[in-house]
């Protein structure tokens, strides 16, 4: 019996570099709510560093994001996916009032957090909490967050495949009419730790 019958079929390469794209549920624009977008930054920055891949560009736009990665660790794209939208979708429910505050550490979907590691994304995720519930106090602008069930994902066929899907993400920010300023992209020196070179 498969039970992922609906479920894309994915290669796994080694050493391989993949373009991914996700998208919210409908499309929701949750990240029109620059809130939302840090604390996907903030996530990221964590999965990047537990899951060991090479991250080399990324954007946020209001309803879907992109990555470039390579897995580098034992950790495949579609863990490295996996954990990226679970633990965002937990995090952002907390943040906008649907989940309850941060159970105990053994129930982390980071799994691997542990002592300050835990604390540090913990404490991040109930400042962004904070500053929601300042701005939209008891009120409810979104639906509960929900990633689309799947991701699309393109194995990158040598450095000139992966450095024209580079060349895709930058073009994103104008060909979804975001503001000139967009800060949510890895050309941004502000998020410079988090791009590897190729």
């Amino acid at each position: 019996m498969n039970l992922h019958r609906n479920s894309q079929k994915r290669i796994y390469i080694p050493d391989a570099a993949y373009f991914i794209t996700v998208k919210t549920l409908h499309n929701f624009p949750y990240f029109k709510e620059r809130i939302l977008c840090d604390l996907f930054v903030e996530n990221l920055r964590v999965c990047k560093r537990l899951k060991g891949f090479d991250l080399y560009g990324w954007f946020l736009g209001y309803d879907h994001f992109h990555l470039a990665i390579r897995p580098m660790g034992k950790w495949s794209y579609s863990e490295v996916m996996f954990s990226i939208k679970k633990q965002f979708s937990h995090d952002v429910n907390r943040v906008m009032g649907f989940n309850p505050p941060f159970p105990n550490e053994g129930a982390q979907t980071f799994a691997h957090l542990r002592g300050v590691d835990v604390i540090g994304h913990q404490t991040n995720v109930e400042r962004f909490r904070d500053l929601f519930a300042k701005k939209y106090g008891n009120s409810q602008p979104f639906p509960k967050f929900q990633w689309q069930k799947s991701f699309f994902d393109h194995y990158c066929r040598g450095e000139t495949d992966l450095r024209n899907h580079l060349e895709y993400i930058l073009r994103n920010p104008t060909k979804h009419g975001l503001p000139a300023d967009w800060p949510y992209i890895f050309t941004n020196p502000k998020y410079a730790d988090l791009v590897d070179g190729i």
